[in-house]
């Protein structure tokens, strides 16, 4: 599932829209898989912008297979960057023009506070980008091992979501998107987050409360996590993401719920 990054266009969510040069985004597409240069990108996006077809029909012919990548982190550069590149197309300029010679590496991840110090049960802004920001920066083992933790504490939770019929272009993102907005609640609540029972997710999976109602921060978060899923996927459309939206409302419903008043 794809991440935030910070600086340009987008930044207060999901992918920004930073292109870092023909040679830069060149390297990316050569080691996810395509054989397309900077060059030729930026001509197909060309074409498809003159004939008013939308970047997430062009993005995905970029690549003969599945792209590859090393790291989320990677992953998350690439699409940065064709995002980057495509709005300088659609103004009017190509993957030379006035391409930055040195960029800036990306800022470090903000402090995440200590576990179970914020107060309430509503999520910070900054810690949702912290906690974010952490999880994109941790090692594979540290990341499955927190994922297990996920699975032990909220089994609940975990069975409700592949139990779920979702569609198979965002039943993926459904449950790594619960498992984020778990793990920013665990860092700020810590021991005050009890786990979710299946009853109640059942309960709430009707009409569940927006994410938005339960959770401000985390619904920013999780909006431009779906536009960037619309994006890259062709298949995710309305009522795919409407499906998903809806199964993560009661999650994020029912997880903020489960945040104890301290005794």
């Amino acid at each position: 599932m794809s991440r935030r990054r910070g600086g340009g266009k987008g930044a207060a969510g999901g992918f920004g829209h930073v292109y870092e040069g023909p040679e830069v985004l060149g390297a990316l597409l050569a080691r996810a898989g395509s054989p397309h240069d900077a060059e030729e990108v930026a001509a197909a996006f060309a074409r498809a912008v003159k004939g008013g077809e939308p970047r997430s029909a062009v993005v995905p012919s970029l690549f003969p297979d599945e792209p590859r990548f090393a790291s989320p982190e990677e992953a998350r550069r690439l699409y940065s960057n064709l995002f980057g590149l495509w709005d300088r197309v659609v103004a009017g300029r190509g993957a030379h023009d006035d391409a930055p010679e040195v960029v800036a590496e990306p800022p470090p991840a903000p402090q995440l506070p200590e576990r179970g110090s914020v107060p309430g049960e509503l999520l910070p802004a900054e810690v949702v980008e912290a906690a974010w920001r952490h999880l994109a920066a941790s090692a594979p083992r540290e990341l499955q091992r927190r994922r297990d933790r996920f699975t032990n504490v909220q089994p609940d939770l975990v069975a409700w979501l592949e139990a779920t019929p979702l569609p198979e272009s965002g039943a993926a993102a459904a449950l790594e998107l619960a498992f984020e907005a778990w793990a920013m609640l665990d860092q700020a609540f810590g021991d005050r987050l009890a786990a979710v029972e299946y009853h109640d997710l059942r309960d709430l999976e009707t009409e569940p409360p927006a994410i938005d109602a339960s959770q401000p921060a985390l619904a920013a978060y999780v909006d431009e996590q779906l536009e960037n899923l619309a994006d890259e996927d062709p298949a995710f459309g309305p009522e795919e993401r409407a499906l998903v939206e809806k199964t993560l409302a009661a999650a994020v419903a029912a997880l903020t719920a489960a945040v104890r008043q301290p005794s």
